[in-house]
């Protein structure tokens, strides 16, 4: 009787939860339809990354040819510390640099870490020229009203009376010369030489140490006449050091180079002989025993060698031989000392007027240059701290040049003249200038919400005479830039360097190429950027 009962409410129980239950249809037969999804609102808007300020200091470099100022495409620059690569640089945009390839326009520009201080030397060599080092001081400062510190990377081609390079194959089996290698090296002018002899079963090694294989040998021998004030335009910078009262003056300098294939050969198993010429001037008398100095193109370091240099004989023409072994290969420069000069170096303009862009100098000798420049009517090239660093010595005297980055002269001394101290100088105007304004019409390239107007007032902009060095426009404001000193009727490129963007036709340079008139006219530049889209949030 009890399981007949509990079998019943069982059914009752389970028909009650048919009706009642979650699939029944008691919402009076109304039907709920979801609400549709809707897009977001979107906006362009300029790139989060563009940078709208200027640098503090720009360091606008050009790699220049000694005689006509035409810019070199192609020369290669390395930045190195203590004969490593520099990390204390960056380009316009931030990224780390150590070296660059000079593009078309023969110029470039960088800038220094924040907090980085010091000396940076840069390496530069190109086919066909002396490679040079110059240093770079990163604690120079932009004058007042600009940005930029302009350098000028002058080399010299190796051609003309002063300069000669002579090559040779070499025999050799294995590593090892197969008999004694001589190689003479003279200038058209006859007064300069160098000649290198190394005897038979040598053993070739490359910079570690290590016999080179493969390839064929070649020595190459730079004969250059020290008598030419031009010459001391190819010895590398940094000679000397800071704080001495003694300073080396070269007065004869040669570079080897020996190659395996594309090894460099930098040692040898026993020393080798070089003869240089020293020219008449140079005050030497048959005896002296003179400090040569080294310099290493792959570090740009120099160092002292620990064989000394030995007239030996006075030529027919009045000129000296030294001689000395050396189980290495590199620049060397053969040199006597003199007191350093203390009164610093500087240029005063005692009539014309320096133009708004300002100029380059060239103060060259035949033991050394310096390069800098002039935007006011007068500037301390070198500090009587710094001469030391650069070589200069009491006595020391130079062919002083003053010029435009077209390569116009506005003073050259022709014939040296005591640069220990104040250098008078006279101030031509071979070319009438004028200045104009180069405006940047910013926009995005998405222009589905319309045109949206980008500030490109934190762009780096620089501008060249084509073929020549360039310079960087100084800032306005607005995306407005003012290019000084600009010839009548000459073409000129622009180049805008947009910093912490990308350009919509790819990387984050526009190039503006423009003929100027015979008087001031504005320049404009549409600069289009790939910019972003950014949902638009709140009321």
């Amino acid at each position: 009787m009890l399981a007949n009962k509990k079998s019943l409410l069982a059914v009752s129980i389970a028909a009650s939860l048919t009706l009642t239950g979650c699939f029944s249809d008691n919402d009076n037969n109304v039907k709920v339809t979801p609400p549709t999804p809707t897009e977001p609102v979107t906006e362009v808007v300029p790139p989060s990354g563009l940078v709208t300020e200027q640098p503090a200091k720009v360091f606008a470099v050009s790699v220049i040819d000694s005689v006509n100022a035409d810019v070199l495409e192609g020369a290669t620059v390395s930045f190195l510390v203590d004969g490593a690569a520099a990390t204390s640089l960056t380009d316009v945009n931030g990224a780390d640099l150590t070296s660059v390839v000079v593009d078309a326009s023969g110029s470039f520009n960088f800038l220094s870490k924040e907090g980085a201080s010091g000396e940076v030397t840069a390496v530069v060599t190109q086919t066909g020229y002396a490679a040079k080092s110059f240093i770079v001081d990163l604690n120079a400062e932009a004058e007042e009203g600009a940005k930029d510190v302009p350098l000028q990377f002058t080399l010299v081609k190796i051609a003309g009376n002063s300069l000669k390079e002579t090559t040779k194959a070499v025999a050799v089996d294995g590593a090892v010369t197969t008999a004694e290698v001589t190689v003479e090296a003279k200038t058209e002018s006859g007064k300069g030489g160098t000649g290198v002899a190394i005897d038979a079963s040598t053993e070739l090694r490359d910079a570690t140490g290590a016999p080179v294989s493969g390839g064929d040998v070649s020595l190459s021998v730079l004969a250059a006449d020290s008598n030419d004030n031009s010459v001391g335009a190819i010895i590398p910078e940094g000679l000397n050091a800071a704080g001495a009262t003694q300073v080396a003056t070269p007065v004869g300098v040669t570079n080897v180079n020996m190659q395996a294939g594309t090894t460099k050969i930098k040692q040898f198993s026993k020393p080798i002989t070089l003869t240089t010429t020293l020219p008449a001037s140079s005050g030497v008398t048959v005896g002296d025993v003179l400090d040569v100095a080294s310099h290493n193109e792959d570090t740009g370091e120099w160092q002292s060698e620990t064989n000394k240099a030995t007239v030996t004989a006075q030529n027919a023409d009045g000129t000296f031989a030294a001689q000395f072994k050396t189980d290495h290969l590199t620049f060397f420069s053969v040199n006597r000392n003199a007191p350093v000069c203390q009164d610093g170096v500087s240029i005063n303009v005692t009539s014309g007027t320096v133009p708004p862009r300002g100029l380059a100098v060239s103060i060259t000798s035949s033991d050394g240059s310096i390069g800098s420049y002039l935007r006011g009517n007068s500037k301390q090239i070198i500090s009587g701290s710094a001469t030391a660093r650069y070589g200069i010595s009491a006595t020391a005297t130079a062919n002083v040049r003053v010029y435009d980055y077209s390569g116009n002269d506005w003073y050259n001394s022709n014939g040296e003249v005591s640069v220990c101290g104040a250098i008078p100088v006279t101030l031509g105007n071979p070319v009438q200038t004028f200045d104009a304004d180069f405006t940047l019409a910013g926009t995005c390239a998405d222009t589905s919400n319309g045109t949206v107007a980008v500030d490109l007032s934190g762009s780096v902009v620089t501008y060249a005479k084509n073929g020549k060095a360039a310079s960087v426009a100084a800032s306005l404001g607005n995306s407005t830039f003012r290019l000084s000193g600009l010839e009548a009727n000459a073409e000129y490129t622009i180049r805008t360097t947009v910093r912490g963007a990308q350009v919509a036709s790819g990387g984050q340079s526009v190039v503006t190429n423009t003929t100027t008139g015979a008087a001031t006219s504005p320049i404009s530049q549409a600069v289009t950027l790939t910019c972003e889209t950014r949902v638009v949030t709140g009321g």
